[in-house]
């Protein structure tokens, strides 16, 4: 194991992270019609095979039909 603190494994509540690196909340564009789909999927799945131990996803998302995205946000109102 690493002596480097980022590289060691990190308890919070009930979950324990391999490493204490995170990408936290943006949003990349990638939903395709309001929705998380293929590419979107695979933008998150390549961050954790490269070692991120924990990531936050849409960092911005309408909720509301009322609120129109201004850019190519999820969607958060649909199923």
């Amino acid at each position: 194991m690493s002596s480097d603190p980022l590289l060691q494994p990190y308890r919070l509540k009930h979950l324990t992270l391999r490493n204490r690196i995170i990408v936290t909340s943006h949003e990349p564009a990638y939903p395709e019609d309001g929705m998380p789909k293929a590419r979107y999927r695979a933008y998150t799945v390549e961050r954790a095979k490269g070692g991120v131990a924990l990531t936050m996803t849409a960092g911005s998302a309408a909720v509301s039909k009322d609120s129109p995205p201004v850019f190519n946000n999820l969607l958060a109102y649909k199923d």
